[in-house]
């Protein structure tokens, strides 16, 4: 049985790790997965760009699947091939998008050519917390690689509380700086201190603020993770609406008004050494059997 999915990037608007509460918006850097599942027991073979990785979070993701559809996991095998052109591990939701491109793509392989967003979404949070890829569930970062726009979440509570389509496309830019992420550097309670910071500017979010609370958040965070806030703060004087760490870190994101000129907030960040990833806000969302 074969099948397979698309699914959406997204960046942090507000991190949920603080409060469990966070908001995201998604981005077109797409996440494509093909599954071909085996009735009979045995290992999974599972790539990204085509070089091995790990397959935790893989299994986990289509075991729930093929368990919500009636069938036996321990019965099954067979290979998962992910493309992305996203980095893996440097807060660019890459865990969400793929375990939702991984659950899509299963149950296209099932025969199924429509799916319910509220099961694929608790099947993206249960696979993240069991894969040990995720402390909150991520279900803010997968709702957007999921159903496209701007999502907001209750992790604690598992729950979608607002979501908004942004109409225009704006265009985004992606700097990945050459460090390690800092993401195990910091204990989760110290994070929590700053919890009702973080609940003050997902207001502001939810206020219709997007990008300045995109900016806050990286302020706060970067602040928490130690990472240099510079980029944040010379696409913001290049002309970026908002500009913050996306996730632990540590890439930044920054979002343009629909005509903005990016060249100066390129040579700006070109300058700091990394790469740089263009794309764009994006209301659309995942796809089954594509």
């Amino acid at each position: 049985m074969i099948g397979s999915a698309t699914s959406m990037g997204a960046i942090s608007v507000v991190n949920a790790l603080a409060s469990g509460k966070g908001a995201t918006v998604a981005v077109s850097l797409p996440t494509w997965v093909k599954v071909d599942i085996r009735p009979t027991p045995g290992p999974w073979s599972v790539s990204v760009n085509g070089k091995p990785v790990n397959p935790g979070l893989a299994e986990e993701t289509i075991s729930r699947t093929l368990l919500s559809e009636g069938k036996d996991s321990t019965k099954h095998s067979g290979k998962v091939e992910t493309i992305s052109p996203v980095p893996r591990g440097v807060g660019l939701k890459t865990s969400s998008s793929s375990s939702v491109a991984i659950a899509l793509a299963t149950l296209s392989a099932l025969g199924h050519k429509e799916f319910d967003p509220e099961v694929v979404l608790g099947l993206s949070v249960e696979s993240s917390l069991a894969a040990a890829v995720s402390v909150t569930g991520a279900l803010d970062d997968a709702a957007s690689c999921l159903l496209g726009g701007t999502n907001f979440a209750d992790n604690a509570r598992r729950k979608l509380t607002g979501a908004k389509k942004l109409g225009a496309r704006h265009p985004v830019l992606i700097h990945v700086p050459p460090i390690r992420t800092r993401r195990g550097s910091v204990n989760l309670d110290q994070v929590r201190v700053f919890s009702e910071a973080a609940d003050e500017i997902l207001t502001l979010a939810q206020n219709g603020q997007h990008w300045n609370a995109l900016t806050l958040n990286g302020l706060l965070y970067s602040s928490v993770y130690q990472y240099d806030p510079g980029p944040a703060l010379s696409a913001i004087e290049a002309g970026a609406l908002g500009a913050g760490l996306s996730g632990t870190g540590p890439a930044t994101a920054a979002v343009f008004e629909p005509d903005a000129e990016l060249e100066r907030a390129k040579r700006a960040w070109d300058a700091a050494g990394g790469f740089i990833l263009e794309t764009t806000t994006t209301d659309e969302g995942a796809k089954i059997g594509v």
